[in-house]
């Protein structure tokens, strides 16, 4: 083997191992302040799959971030520290949903964060709505059996007579 095949492959053999580093993985880790959300349905089944939406308290309007919970109805955010307020957390599937508010700030110096869950008690145009629907429903069925009567309507089929 000449001179020159010899520095080619001593070259050639000391960039392989380069190569290879570059392609390498690098994977950190560092304990964080976490905040685990527990999706489940008023029967106690966990909404697997969900949509997560994360708002900014600088921008409630536009999603900050989202995900997805996995099949025990968990989905794990870790916030920044800035900016300090309230995050919205919104959990939505099929028709399904609720949101809370965290709440990230200082207390004497430490950082503290503040969970509050949303309500499901409806807004009061909502329950006058309801109101109002099922009045009229009671009006409705009312007036139904009352027709019937005034027309001798009683109610059997025809073979009732025979």
């Amino acid at each position: 083997m000449s001179a020159r095949a010899r520095v080619a492959a001593l070259f050639f053999c000391a960039l392989v191992p380069q190569m290879a580093a570059a392609h390498a993985a690098l994977v950190t880790a560092e304990p964080v302040e976490a905040l685990r959300i527990t999706a489940r349905y008023d029967t106690g089944e966990p909404m697997a799959g969900a949509q997560v939406t994360i708002y900014a308290p600088d921008d409630p309007a536009t999603a900050w971030a989202r995900g997805e919970t996995d099949a025990g109805g968990r989905f794990d955010l870790v916030l920044p520290t800035e900016p300090e307020g309230a995050w919205a957390v919104q959990v939505r599937q099929a028709g399904h949903g609720a949101m809370i508010h965290v709440a990230r700030g200082s207390a004497e110096g430490e950082a503290a964060l503040v969970v509050t869950a949303g309500t499901a008690v409806p807004h009061l145009l909502q329950r006058a709505v309801m109101v109002a629907l099922v009045l009229w429903g009671a009006l409705g069925t009312a007036l139904f059996f009352r027709r019937g009567r005034a027309s001798g309507f009683s109610g059997a089929g025809p073979d009732a007579s025979a």
